[in-house]
């Protein structure tokens, strides 16, 4: 039993020495060519190397497939990523990611998960099927997330309401190149939903809203009041329309001599300018701009098969579209309300159904776990 043991340690021994050593590599090629960029594994390179990968491990020897599927190596990776994850969580603007150490473990993973699913598949009986399956799916996942992300292409397409757009500026490419794209985007309206703006208390001489420890915004509500030492606020109406800058009528009493002032405010826009209610020569009400509450893009999706899609496109809810998503990226700040187009953020993932079926393969791997009462 001891020589057992120790003969454990020194495989284990061995393991850390080979992933130090892969370690070591990655910082060199990090060092003398810089960072990883993984177009290396674009199609076809990423189906050819994971295919030489599969047929080494399938002809290797007994002892060769014991040591790459080894669990104490599987242990050491889970570990390194685990620690490489936190590094990712914790620390901002790094680079871990794009690094070749990364990269190269992430290989190295690729192998010793390749390796213990083949070895199972050579013994392999009714009660592997739940780890099979978990295990399948688990590779499935990484290969899409990894070797997949080479095959992944971002483009950033403007379309103007009305108009059909093919035409994509890919992100990361030279500024200004566009690529026609298998896929096209009609724009057939752009809403725009704000939240009412507010109202505050301003310093004419300073432009600071009162009071200036803690400054005081109202809402532009009708109804709406607010007092600030002797002076009265109220909201008396506040309208807003199409193609026009929100406007509340606002009364003010106690400032002065005068027992009422009141009148128009508004914040202005693109084509008109703003207007604020003078109570005295130190003080004045403003408004606000009103900020955005969520943008909507009614779109049609045409492919070059023909296929056509309509629906809304919003922030976090984007259109998918076979191995296309769509993304809401930006309108015309500037029109505001009155934007004319929208810019859409298309991501092209051709490894998108593979992941789907990484995750089916681990969702039913999980099921048979339950079904079996958690027995491997």
């Amino acid at each position: 039993m001891a020589g057992k043991g120790e003969r454990k340690q020194k495989i284990v021994v061995e393991e850390l020495l080979v992933t130090s050593a892969v370690l070591i590599a990655g910082i060199a090629l990090q060092f003398f060519i810089g960072g990883y960029d993984k177009r290396i594994l674009a199609f076809p390179v990423n189906i050819i190397l994971f295919s030489s990968i599969v047929l080494v491990i399938s002809l290797s020897g007994r002892a060769v497939l014991a040591r790459l599927s080894s669990g104490s190596l599987s242990v050491i990776l889970i570990s390194i990523f685990v620690i490489a994850s936190l590094w990712m969580g914790l620390v901002p603007g790094n680079m871990v990611k794009i690094s070749w150490p990364f990269a190269l473990l992430y290989l190295l993973t690729i192998i010793n998960l390749t390796a213990v699913i083949i070895k199972r598949l050579k013994t392999v009986k009714i009660r592997d099927i739940s780890f099979l399956l978990n295990h399948i799916g688990l590779l499935v996942l990484l290969l899409a997330a990894g070797f997949g992300s080479a095959d992944k292409s971002r483009y950033f397409m403007r379309v103007n309401e009305g108009e059909v757009e093919w035409r994509g500026e890919r992100s990361g490419g030279e500024k200004g190149v566009v690529k026609e794209l298998p896929i096209a985007v009609s724009l057939s309206d752009f809403i725009l939903e704000e939240y009412p703006p507010k109202l505050a208390l301003v310093d004419r001489a300073t432009g600071e809203a009162l009071p200036l420890d803690k400054p005081h915004f109202m809402e532009s509500k009708v109804g709406t009041k607010w007092s600030y030492q002797e002076i009265k606020i109220s909201v008396d109406s506040f309208e807003i329309h199409p193609r026009l800058a929100p406007k509340a009528y606002v009364s003010v009493t106690g400032a002065n001599e005068n027992p009422k002032i009141e009148g128009w405010v508004t914040c202005g826009s693109y084509f008109q300018h703003h207007k604020t209610l003078n109570i005295n020569d130190k003080l004045c009400i403003a408004m606000t701009f009103p900020e955005p509450q969520r943008f909507i893009s009614k779109v049609e999706v045409y492919t070059e098969d023909g296929d056509n899609r309509e629906g809304e496109i919003l922030v976090n809810h984007p259109m998918t579209m076979g191995p296309w998503k769509i993304y809401q990226h930006s309108y015309d700040s500037h029109m505001g309300r009155d934007s004319q187009w929208s810019v859409f953020e298309l991501v092209y993932d051709p490894w998108l159904y593979i992941a789907y079926f990484g995750i089916i393969c681990m969702m039913a791997g999980a099921l048979t776990l339950f079904w079996k009462g958690g027995k491997l």
